[in-house]
């Protein structure tokens, strides 16, 4: 980077920042995040998660993530961005051993400017509940919906093959755990459901070929209802 470079990068930080002095730390994720706009490359902020979150994060928005489509989801993302501020020195402790992953998420040069570039410990935390709500809903949905016809080890198993969610990103017993604890409590008996669905395309046909009467079926229906 030039002469000229050189003065836009600190050009930048300054206004950027409300007070002159940076941490080395926050200078040089100032300095990275610069350098990546300037090549015309997307800017990405740093997300410590946990594996299985950040396996959903690129099935759905793809990698670096890319959340400007999930309205909700982008902008509580935005809110949890802040500028180097001491005030918020208090709170970037490390975060729990538990997010061993990083995840890279894409936001705009606006955002950029706007909202910040660093993530405290506090809304790491909170955005990774966030997802982690979405995730374990959409896994029981699918567990459940899996079960019905096959036991629950190998509805686990299928859903885990289906999405990518290997032993090392979420194991069968935490899923198992979870599902137990969360889970849909009432099961589809998918058996009588498709007994009554055969049944009645079966009179339906034989209706239409005057085996049997309108009426007959309209009366069975009633009484099926009554019982």
């Amino acid at each position: 980077m030039g002469v000229k470079g050189w003065v836009r990068f600190f050009f930048a930080l300054f206004s950027t920042c409300r007070k002159p002095v940076l941490s080395v730390g926050s200078f040089r994720k100032f300095r990275d995040l610069y350098l990546q706009k300037s090549r015309l490359m997307p800017i990405t902020i740093e997300l410590p998660c946990k594996p299985y979150v950040k396996q959903f994060l690129e099935l759905n928005y793809g990698s670096p993530i890319e959340l400007k489509p999930d309205r909700v989801l982008f902008t509580n993302f935005l809110r949890c961005l802040k500028k180097p501020n001491k005030r918020y020195d208090y709170k970037k402790a490390d975060v729990p051993s538990l997010y061993s992953e990083i995840t890279r998420i894409v936001i705009s040069e606006d955002s950029f400017y706007r909202y910040g570039w660093e993530l405290t410990r506090t809304d790491i935390i909170a955005f990774g509940k966030e997802i982690e709500c979405r995730v374990k809903f959409f896994m029981r949905q699918m567990v459940s919906q899996y079960s019905t016809v096959m036991n629950l080890k190998d509805s686990i198993y299928m859903f885990q093959t289906r999405f990518g969610f290997t032993e090392e990103i979420w194991s069968y017993e935490s899923i198992k755990k979870d599902f137990y604890r969360n889970g849909p409590k009432s099961k589809t008996d998918l058996g009588s459901f498709l007994a009554k669905r055969f049944e009645q395309i079966s009179l339906e046909n034989l209706s239409s070929l005057g085996t049997i009467s309108q009426t007959l079926i309209t009366d069975h229906e009633y009484n099926s209802k009554a019982g």
